[in-house]
């Protein structure tokens, strides 16, 4: 019996211990039309801060172990990878309306310049 209730109880700590990473959400079309050049290099560095943060959080740990025991790592590696692509996918859509918008391009062309 001690043996069942350890294995239960193994069983029950490794389902809640799938790391938990959350999501970016997609460049809304307002955020598309709205967002000015500065907003949008704050955005990407909000999505780069992200980015290192599921690094940092995706470090062995207790949750690693437990996580080990129930799924074989496979919950939180399948979570990381779901985190990562959607910030990708908004990093890559803040990159394009930045391109569109010929963002930095401006203080570029100021740098280039050779002063009177």
């Amino acid at each position: 019996m001690k043996i069942f209730s350890l294995c239960l109880l193994a069983v029950a700590l490794a389902g809640c211990s799938t790391k938990n990473y959350g999501r970016q959400g997609a460049v809304s079309d307002y955020e598309r039309q709205t967002l000015t050049c500065r907003e949008i290099g704050i955005e990407t560095a909000k999505v780069h801060g992200y980015l290192a943060q599921i690094d940092k959080e995706s470090e062995f740990d207790g949750r690693s172990v437990l996580s080990f025991l129930g799924d074989f790592g496979i919950g939180n590696t399948m979570e990381k990878n779901a985190a990562i692509e959607a910030a990708n996918k908004r990093l890559s859509q803040l990159q394009a309306i930045s391109t569109a918008r010929r963002c930095g391009l401006e203080t570029m062309d100021r740098t280039l310049t050779p002063a009177p």
